[in-house]
């Protein structure tokens, strides 16, 4: 049981080291399907599980700091900042949308903004830049292969956002009971 508001911030510090340090296995060592156009993981489990949990702030910190921590201990070519933006800004949509009362609807929206203006649009330009030769004029050839990779990973999110933090989910609830004395 946390007594006061000093160990209950240790413990949202605890917590939130524990989900980066997951995000980077999911991300790095565990991904589904990767090449360097497209990336499939299962590393927004943890970035919800902050927004949902914790807040806003606790999942743009997982998702950031995910990134960077992934970029520096297992590189997979060049750091390029952009694509530790566009994770905070998936922490920041997920967050104000999982946060205290997710229901199906809000979750749906936030996958479906996530997907188009951080996959399509965010990443697409990032990757147009990185590995095109002819750089931002090639957005619609990276825009267009990234397409499967949004449809699939926006099902496969909606899936298990909505069956684990929605307000009506048995996980959710059973999160929220056993978490509340700590947080």
């Amino acid at each position: 049981m946390v007594k006061n508001k000093r160990q209950q911030q240790l413990f949202k510090i605890i917590l939130t080291s524990l989900l980066i340090a997951m995000n980077v296995v999911l991300e790095r060592w565990l991904p589904v399907y990767r090449t360097e156009i497209f990336d499939v993981n299962l590393s927004f489990i943890t970035v919800a599980f902050a927004a949902a949990i914790l807040g806003t702030p606790y999942a743009v910190a997982v998702a950031g700091m995910g990134d960077v921590i992934g970029a520096i201990l297992f590189p997979m070519g060049a750091y390029f900042p952009g694509f530790t933006l566009t994770n905070c800004i998936y922490g920041i949509i997920l967050g104000e949308f999982l946060h205290k009362n997710a229901t199906v609807l809000k979750i749906t929206l936030a996958v479906i903004i996530n997907k188009v203006s951080c996959t399509l649009v965010l990443n697409s330009l990032w990757v147009s830049i990185m590995y095109f030769s002819n750089g931002i004029n090639d957005f619609p050839k990276a825009f267009y292969t990234r397409l499967t990779q949004a449809a699939v990973m926006a099902v496969v999110e909606m899936i298990v956002l909505i069956v684990v933090f929605s307000q009506k989910s048995k996980v959710r609830q059973l999160l929220d009971k056993n978490l509340k004395r700590f947080i």
